[in-house]
């Protein structure tokens, strides 16, 4: 899962069965992808995580097709690597810096949620939180914080489309011809609700955050939907 991947070392192409190699390692990395991401906007930042990251974040694929990627990669990198190891203090910083973005309890800088970006006032639990609950439901994802925490969370949002990538990966790697819908599904929610607010939200997080983490994060959530959404238009056109 090396950085300098990218689509064209795939050969992607309408000649490439359902079930080959190559489209199964593609799928493989939007879900290692789409983990790393969800685990940096849906949780506050612990020392394992941390420490995870400052060993991997240079292995964050399709680097090669984005210069936001590479750029945010090099900003990460930077961050986590002032020392040989992740002090207390670095620590503290972030949990302090994703607090004060996306929890509160003051007026948040770039709040998490979709519905946020739909309306002048910022306003949570709007129509937009219906209609990905209504994706969520046709496969049965029930988030953890289920009524506790709105279902056009960041987080969550980001984790169903990590979880339809393990179903798209069942399905192909055992011949079911359904995968194509999940495809589909993938591709429009994509479409219909993380591209039309994530890059405004990423701009907040560019703006605001105090730490090149997550600005350098926000660069590769911006810059990897850009190449999710190339790479599932290949995928369904095989």
């Amino acid at each position: 899962m090396g950085g300098d991947f990218t689509l064209d070392s795939m050969e992607v192409q309408k000649s490439i069965p359902p079930d080959s190699e190559g489209v199964l390692a593609l799928i493989e990395l939007r879900a290692y992808a789409y983990d790393v991401l969800r685990r940096t906007f849906a949780l506050e930042p612990s020392q394992e995580y941390l420490v995870l990251m400052k060993d991997t974040i240079e292995q964050f694929p399709f680097a090669s097709e984005s210069e936001d990627i590479r750029k945010g990669i090099e900003a990460v990198h930077e961050s986590l690597n002032r020392s040989t190891e992740i002090r207390d203090d670095d620590r503290d910083e972030l949990h302090w810096d994703y607090t004060r973005m996306f929890i509160g309890p003051h007026k948040l800088a770039a709040p998490p949620w979709e519905s946020a970006y739909a309306n002048e006032g910022r306003l949570l639990f709007q129509k937009e939180t219906l209609e990905v609950r209504e994706a969520y439901l046709k496969y049965l994802f029930l988030p953890v914080q289920f009524q506790q925490e709105a279902d056009d969370h960041l987080g969550l949002e980001l984790d169903f489309m990590y979880h339809l990538c393990l179903i798209l990966f069942e399905k192909i790697k055992s011949g079911d011809l359904s995968y194509a819908e999940v495809l589909k599904d993938q591709k429009n929610f994509l479409e219909q609700h993380l591209l039309t607010w994530v890059n405004r939200f990423c701009g907040d997080v560019i703006e605001n955050s105090r730490t090149d983490f997550y600005r350098g994060m926000a660069l590769i959530l911006s810059g990897y939907l850009s190449i999710d959404q190339k790479a599932l238009g290949e995928l369904l056109a095989i």
